[in-house]
């Protein structure tokens, strides 16, 4: 095994900043009154860059696995960004683009944060109040912005347009007055919705979101979607996955191909865990992933520094 960190240590450690960040934003958002707020999201926008630049696949870890520690809303904003930043990059988009993607990630629901955990947790379909707040939330979101003193106008245009299209549809034939920032934010905003338990459903697995996304979105004719895709690969870091040999594993680092991520075996077929986690190259047949599992259904508690101090590479 190579000495190569896994991150550069003059950044910030990945683990450490999404718990940190996590309740930044959290507070950012629930007090948008405050006099530091465009300081505070610029400085959380510069932590959410160096982290996702210095540690990519340990950032999408503890994305994907990490939990919601202050709710729903500010998890989903925050995931939204490391995405997008993740996206754009690959998109070699400059960095005043990926810092308003950012941005207006984590600000795109300002308006209706209380709405959105409710929703996770009610039973039945909004109701026509609740509608009308989940329509307007965009242009609301934007002019609480504003008011703050937010002056940037691709920031306060990506969150003003960031539902491009009903649910996640297919674009529009004429694509001339969309914004390609917001378009990024809404297919992110889509696919990682489907991550998560609502109180009507399960949590959906990671594969069978992305191919949700790519059927209803247009397919390889949507270039964001397509980018999204091929960025988390079909297991991202995070995920946890069935192996051929019936373990269980969780995925540490996207693999040569989408289909191979490098894992970590934790229980065997028969559910019994391993003592020490396994490391294992799932190009190997009989540890071929067979299966995404949605995060509900594997109930460990997972020691992430360690697992990735074994895979320095």
């Amino acid at each position: 095994m190579s000495s190569t960190p896994w991150h550069d240590p003059a950044a910030p450690d990945p683990f450490s900043a999404w718990h940190g960040v996590h309740a930044r934003v959290a507070h950012l958002l629930r007090h948008p009154a405050a006099p530091a707020f465009i300081g505070e999201l610029d400085a959380l926008c510069e932590v959410i860059l160096r982290t996702v630049d210095a540690a990519p696949e340990a950032s999408l870890f503890e994305m994907i696995y990490g939990e919601e520690i202050a709710g729903y809303a500010v998890a989903h904003s925050l995931q939204t960004a490391f995405v997008t930043a993740l996206v754009a990059q690959r998109l070699e988009w400059p960095l005043r683009d990926r810092e308003t993607l950012v941005k207006a990630s984590l600000t795109m629901n300002i308006a209706m944060l209380d709405l959105q955990d409710t929703l996770v947790r009610q039973p039945t379909p909004p109701t026509s109040k609740q509608r009308q707040e989940i329509d307007s939330h965009p242009q609301r979101g934007r002019d609480m912005l504003a008011a703050i003193g937010i002056t940037d106008a691709d920031l306060l245009h990506t969150v003003a347009h960031h539902h491009v299209t009903p649910g996640g549809h297919a674009l529009p034939a004429d694509r001339s007055q969309l914004s390609p920032l917001a378009c990024l934010v809404h297919y992110a905003d889509v696919y990682l919705a489907k991550l998560s338990p609502r109180a009507t459903r399960g949590a959906i697995a990671i594969n069978v979101a992305a191919r949700e996304l790519q059927t209803s979105a247009g397919g390889a004719s949507n270039p964001y979607v397509t980018a999204i895709v091929q960025e988390m690969g079909i297991y991202p870091p995070g995920t946890f996955v069935k192996l051929r040999n019936g373990d269980t594993a969780i995925v540490l680092r996207r693999g040569t191909t989408p289909d191979t991520p490098l894992v970590s075996r934790l229980l065997r077929a028969d559910g019994t865990p391993y003592l020490m986690t396994q490391r294992t190259d799932t190009t190997e047949p009989d540890h071929k992933v067979v299966a995404a599992l949605p995060r509900g259904l594997v109930m460990l508690t997972l020691n992430r520094r360690r697992l990735y101090d074994q895979v320095e590479a």
